[in-house]
């Protein structure tokens, strides 16, 4: 088998490589470089392993590893943030300086928690009163994050619902 040059083979494939992730994943041409070039770069940390046993297409390889790290990319930038700033409307309840001394407001709170079942009722400690982030909440309810995000985003749903009834 011929051996191939690195160089060469950047030479020739960096724009077919750059063009590929511009027109799959609709991405800004500095976007594609930068998912082109973190492609390269996986292959030039393989390219030993490549030179003594080459995959069918080392082009082939290159996009699926484009596709690979822009499935990565776009997870991380959809993961909510861990860090929760009280939010009215997120959360569904006034924030209102000093209302935890407020009897009236220790009564909705309290019929609020009457109808949240043990693990929500937790979930709502540490998301709402404690305004703890996603991984923080998850750390200390020994959860898993995604277990975790779906209880909020569960919980969200069904304070929703109890605010409608309750007023």
């Amino acid at each position: 088998m011929k051996e191939i040059d690195f160089s060469a083979f950047f030479k020739d494939y960096y724009p077919l490589l750059r063009a590929f992730c511009i027109a799959r994943f609709s991405l800004a041409s500095y976007d594609a470089d930068d998912l082109a070039s973190q492609a390269f770069g996986d292959l030039w940390e393989q390219w030993n392993n490549f030179k003594k046993s080459p995959p069918p297409s080392i082009y082939s390889w290159l996009c699926l590893r484009a596709r690979s790290l822009f499935i990565d990319e776009y997870r991380k930038r959809k993961r909510a943030p861990d860090e929760v700033e009280y939010n009215e409307e997120l959360h569904g309840i006034p924030d209102i300086d000093g209302a935890a001394e407020d009897e009236s407001y220790q009564a909705y709170i309290a019929e609020i928690r009457s109808r949240l079942g043990e693990r929500e009722n937790e979930i709502f400690t540490a998301m709402v009163e404690k305004s703890l982030g996603i991984d923080k909440t998850a750390e200390a309810l020994g959860m898993t994050r995604s277990g975790t995000l779906t209880a909020w985003y569960r919980l969200r749903t069904k304070l929703g619902e109890i605010l409608k009834n309750i007023f």
